[in-house]
């Protein structure tokens, strides 16, 4: 045998006697005398985040929900009271509905309301989405100014808005009525329908139209087949967004009203003028059971977006 030989023997050998004479021990074996590391317990939610060990964050967080919510709460109570007052309870009725669901005046103000937001809710979204879709073959300048022009309806105060506009309308020859109100609408309810369409937009591969357009697509089929399915969760948020925000909308309404085409809030605001009774419960529970379904229905298609 080779010396060679003899020393790959001998060192095998060497190997297999410091095997038997050391138990296998493994990796994460703990030297004798000291204790094993022990992982952190997780802590609960409310204290993980330092803003809940402020002290007093509990109390104050209770008083703000109180403070937002306390008073829907007494509105939607006393909408259901027998009495004359407002505030004065007399037991429990259903008067009160029954009288706002017969009242003419009511019901007119409120489908005015209604036409004005579903017409401006249509024209807003159509004119945002259009905008939204084109924006990238727009210049980097022209897209930036565009943006800016159409989302200064949010940051202009609506007393400014509701002047200049019946400004505009004296301009044209027109006086306040419907369509003047509609057009106001659609004005200030097209920066809420692009808000969410941006959104919504940023989150789209654009791999996607780049590939259709390579399969010889055209822009309508790309828009219809492609654009517009994936769109649609941003497109109902903002249409929804709108029809609220119009529904709601006073200060604005209030310059352009006219015999005839009064909204619910100013007829809400020409009630309160005269006394507060229980029917303007009834038309405020009503609004917000409306704000309600609609704040639902937002979430729902959010969590199924989302799934």
């Amino acid at each position: 045998m080779s010396e060679n030989a003899r020393n790959m023997v001998r060192d095998t050998a060497t190997a297999h006697s410091s095997r038997k004479a050391s138990p296998r021990r493994s990796a994460t074996a703990v030297p004798a005398g000291t204790r094993p590391a022990q992982t952190a317990p997780k802590q609960p939610w409310f204290r993980r985040d330092p803003l809940k060990r402020f002290p007093g964050f509990g109390f104050i967080s209770v008083m703000v929900m109180a403070f937002l919510y306390l008073p829907m709460l007494i509105v939607v109570v006393y909408s259901f009271n027998g009495g004359n007052q407002a505030l004065l309870w007399k037991g429990f009725s259903l008067r009160w509905y029954a009288q706002v669901f017969t009242s003419e005046a009511i019901i007119d103000a409120t489908l005015v309301s209604l036409k004005v937001a579903v017409i401006a809710t249509v024209v807003s979204t159509v004119l945002a989405l259009a905008f939204v879709l084109s924006a990238e073959k727009l210049s980097r300048a022209g897209n930036t100014m565009a943006s800016l022009l159409l989302d200064a309806p949010i940051v202009i105060p609506e007393i400014v808005m509701g002047v200049a506009t019946l400004s505009f309308i004296r301009l044209l020859g027109m006086s306040p009525g419907f369509w003047p109100l509609v057009f106001a609408h659609v004005t200030f309810c097209i920066p809420f329908v692009l808000m969410p369409l941006r959104a919504r937009l940023q989150n789209l591969d654009p791999a996607i139209t780049e590939a259709a357009a390579d399969l010889g697509a055209s822009n309508a089929t790309i828009i219809a087949r492609i654009q517009l399915p994936l769109l649609m969760p941003g497109i109902l948020s903002g249409a929804l967004m709108a029809f609220v925000t119009s529904l709601d909308d006073f200060m604005i309404s209030n310059f352009l009203t006219s015999a005839g085409s009064t909204t619910l809030p100013i007829y809400i605001f020409g009630l309160i003028r005269k006394g507060i009774n229980p029917s303007l419960n009834v038309v405020a529970t009503l609004l917000l059971m409306l704000a309600i379904v609609i704040a639902v229905g937002t979430s729902l298609m959010q969590c199924k977006e989302d799934a």
